[in-house]
């Protein structure tokens, strides 16, 4: 495997190197670039199958590499490398398409080798998957499965027999559909795609149709010719459904359109990906195409039901788990129910995960929490159906309830108290010796409950607090940097921007840029 290391810290740089090396005689360090604009021109030279790479660097950092990168049909895969626990960091790279995993450091030798195991199992399936596609099939499948994915192949090197089939006996009969079948393993995915075959072999409206399966993409596609114009075709689609249905797959969503002439099948299918988000407004229960997406649409905008933040900051306060379960099932239930476009519903439980997050890491600490929460956002941002978002959340209110276990319960009710107290006047000051003094306890004694329970000291719980909010406010808002400083309690804005920079790396200005 074929590797580009960008990376401005030398030390760092080098320590991956000797690693990668160390792992594996097969990994082969091809480039190492201290900048994103060092990279973008290794890339596109040495066309490596691994890029890693970290965020911020001078002159360009990884994000901004990576987008260029994308806009010029370049996106290799890539494992993204940062110091920093917060979600926004890594949500930009999902967004464009091409990160693989997301670590953070310090990285761990048995991680990295994780890692790096993953991606080359990943490489050598995608190889064998282009040699078998090498030479099409009897039906095609195999052309058709190549042509989707390749976007450096061309139509007419399609074998005649595909061509005839993909001419489909005019515009309006020719129909283009794939299907998600969640993550179903590989004897699953082979009786989805007997079943959609007889199916559509014993159907007397199919004249001709062709067939493929993607496993990596949990799909199968699908291109079909009517044997006369078909003014419904719901029907069609319904009952291919509900074959799939019957199976004993996690999901199935079934995604078409008309073909029209000239149209180019890669980017239908493109669309048609796209579409599967909308189960989470139809239920997964319904066929989808562009019209009934439109439908859904039509609902409205949808408001963050903010209302739900404080009953899941309060259970997870309490460490109950079946009170944070609950709450995030209703309000994942909420969001899927009025929600107007299916990416309103993920910034939703994006913020809701957030809210809990930031609980958790009161109680224990964001060291402790980071690498468990990246995964969950990860899968959180990616989910397709009802079921993968609810079992996104559901998981992360497991894994919270989970980590109290390694947290003393003992004098809990005087630390959750205090630590609401904190919440209600961090803005305005708060010492140690008041909320001492109004639970009837010394400030040294309260002092060791929060060591002893928080695992900080009662001055790093407030300073937690207010650059937690401060984060907020740069990134939802316009403020300025002084501004903030006096929302979250600061009146020396200087201090404000020392104290930021120490707690997250970026000054206010850079993070607010960042988060735009």
């Amino acid at each position: 495997m074929r590797i580009v290391v960008v990376e401005d810290e030398e030390k760092i740089r080098k320590g991956i190197v000797r690693l990668i090396h160390k792992l594996s005689e097969q990994y082969r360090v091809v480039g190492e670039c201290e900048n994103g604009l060092e990279g973008i021109a290794s890339i596109k030279r040495l066309n490596p199958d691994l890029v890693i790479t970290d965020i911020r660097m001078p002159l360009m950092g990884g994000m901004d590499m990576l987008e260029t990168l994308k806009g010029e049909g370049i996106a290799p895969r890539t494992i993204i490398l940062s110091g920093y626990s917060e979600f926004e960091f890594a949500r930009k790279a999902l967004q464009l398409g091409v990160v693989v995993e997301y670590l953070l450091k310090p990285i761990t030798a048995d991680d990295f080798k994780q890692v790096l195991l993953h991606m080359e199992a990943d490489l050598a399936n995608r190889r064998a998957d282009d040699m078998k596609a090498a030479g099409a099939d009897e039906d095609g499948g195999q052309w058709f499965r190549r042509y989707c994915l390749q976007p450096d192949m061309e139509p007419d090197q399609a074998p005649e027999r595909v061509k005839q089939r993909l001419a489909m006996n005019g515009p309006s009969a020719r129909y283009l559909a794939s299907v998600y079948t969640g993550q179903a393993g590989g004897e699953q995915a082979e009786e989805a795609r007997r079943t959609l075959q007889t199916a559509l072999e014993l159907d007397d409206r199919v004249n001709d149709f062709l067939l493929a399966g993607i496993p990596e993409l949990c799909e199968l596609n699908l291109a079909l010719t009517m044997k006369s114009a078909a003014p419904c075709m719901s029907s069609l689609w319904e009952h291919l459904l509900a074959k799939l249905r019957a199976l004993p797959l996690n999901d199935a969503i079934l995604t078409w359109e008309q073909l029209a002439p000239g149209d180019d099948l890669r980017e239908r299918l493109r669309e048609l990906r796209g579409l599967r988000k909308w189960s989470l407004l139809a239920g997964g229960e319904a066929a989808l195409n562009q019209h009934k997406a439109a439908g859904v649409a039509g609902r409205g905008p949808l408001p963050y039901p903010a209302e739900w933040e404080p009953k899941i900051k309060e259970a997870v306060l309490s460490r109950d788990r079946t009170g944070m379960k609950r709450e995030t099932e209703l309000f994942a239930e909420h969001c899927m129910r009025e929600a107007a476009d299916p990416q309103q519903v993920l910034d939703a439980c994006i913020r809701f995960l957030s809210a809990m997050q930031y609980m958790a890491g009161v109680i224990l600490g964001d060291a402790s929490t980071a690498k468990e929460w990246g995964d969950l956002y990860h899968r959180l941002s990616l989910a397709q159906t009802p079921r993968e978002l609810r079992e996104a959340l559901l998981d992360a209110a497991d894994r919270t309830a989970e980590g109290f276990a390694s947290v003393p319960v003992s004098h809990s009710l005087v630390i959750n108290k205090a630590v609401k107290r904190i919440q209600e006047r961090y803005q305005t000051g708060i010492t140690l010796e008041e909320l001492a003094g109004s639970f009837g306890i010394t400030p040294e004694y309260l002092s060791s409950l929060f060591q002893k329970e928080l695992g900080v000291s009662f001055t790093a719980c407030v300073k937690n607090m207010r650059i937690r909010k401060a984060k907020e406010l740069l990134a939802g808002n316009r403020l300025k940097a002084f501004e903030v400083a006096q929302r979250v309690g600061y009146s020396d804005a200087k201090y404000f921007s020392r104290v930021f920079k120490e707690a997250t790396g970026l000054t206010p200005g850079e993070f607010q840029r960042l988060h735009r």
